[in-house]
């Protein structure tokens, strides 16, 4: 009995020591995939504007806590939702999301500067983006994506709001697939933003 109580203590002394060999390793780390960029960075952008250009700041999209996180999220069944064990975006999808709003559509909005909201910077407008859906639908096996945008004034005074509630096909029932159907239906919704911002700017001028 001793003997056994002297060799339970010389193996947990050694896990102490040893410290990292107490748990095993959970496996490779998830693989980050990330959303691609539409237009030129900021970095990499030169306009000249004019004094009085107006300026529009677009606000890091508000999102449920889940949509917050780097997880990438399925449904399995109805009112169920998972992450992806093997995958995680490279960084919060509204992160992304503003980034690359910001970089495209300071590309196609000529008469507007573009920014991230950022302390120092003066808006004429402001755009709101909330995200309420950003899941593969394991079922019907497509992307499923629900997401709302407000223009306001500076003041905060509403101008316009537009909601989006769609499903895109994937190409494959998998993260990766996931990601390929968010990059296209990112794309198709930001090349129709351009117009309507700018019709609804044009609008509140007159």
């Amino acid at each position: 009995m001793r003997q056994g109580r002297t060799q339970l203590l010389t193996c947990l002394s050694l896990l102490l020591i040893s410290g990292c060999t107490l748990l095993p390793e959970a496996g490779p780390a998830p693989l980050q995939l990330q959303l691609a960029p539409l237009g030129k960075s900021q970095e990499s952008r030169a306009k000249h504007y004019a004094a009085d250009t107006q300026t529009l700041v677009v606000e890091r999209p508000q999102s449920t806590p889940a949509l917050n996180s780097r997880n990438i999220w399925y449904q399995p069944a109805p009112n169920q939702l998972m992450p992806f064990r093997d995958h995680i975006w490279s960084e919060p999808l509204p992160q992304q999301l503003q980034r690359i709003s910001v970089d495209y559509l300071a590309d196609q909005l000529s008469q507007i500067s573009v920014h991230q909201d950022r302390p120092g910077i003066d808006a004429t407008y402001r755009l709101s983006i909330t995200l309420h859906t950003w899941h593969l639908d394991q079922l019907a096996g497509t992307l499923a994506i629900a997401l709302y945008a407000d223009l306001l004034t500076a003041e905060g005074k509403p101008l316009a709001r537009w909601q989006w509630e769609q499903t895109e096909t994937l190409s494959e029932i998998s993260a990766p697939g996931m990601a390929a159907a968010s990059q296209h239906w990112v794309q198709s919704w930001l090349e129709g933003l351009p117009e309507q911002l700018e019709r609804v700017v044009a609008e509140s001028g007159r």
